[in-house]
């Protein structure tokens, strides 16, 4: 995922108020939160399908157009579990660095998180 320098910047102030004591406990909220939505987000894309009232002309552009714009919502909400994601994985990378061993942090983060 591409970030904008706004969602960056976002990420880089975040990492910047951790330190060595908590950043694994942060990461690992922020990951129960991506692992949540993701999980309702997947739900939500298999059971969010519009389907047509009817066989008139109406009916199939009200279907299409209820979908796209389903679709573009569930975008929105995917894009921002990415941004969690994103934020996890530096804080992941910021707990390395301050010399958290990896099965610790494999341990309380999981395996890194792959969207979709």
């Amino acid at each position: 995922m591409s970030l904008s320098p706004e969602q960056q910047r976002s990420i880089e102030g975040l990492v910047a108020q951790v330190n060595v004591d908590n950043v694994l406990q942060v990461a690992a909220v922020l990951r129960r939160q991506a692992d949540d939505m993701a999980a309702h987000l997947t739900v939500a894309d298999q059971d969010l399908t519009v389907q047509r009232c009817g066989e008139d002309p109406v009916s199939t552009d009200a279907q299409q157009l209820f979908q796209a714009k389903i679709d573009q919502i569930l975008s929105v909400h995917w894009a921002h579990v990415e941004e969690i994601v994103a934020a996890c994985e530096a804080l992941r990378v910021t707990a390395r660095n301050y010399g958290h061993l990896e099965d610790v942090i494999t341990a309380a983060l999981g395996a890194p998180l792959e969207i979709r």
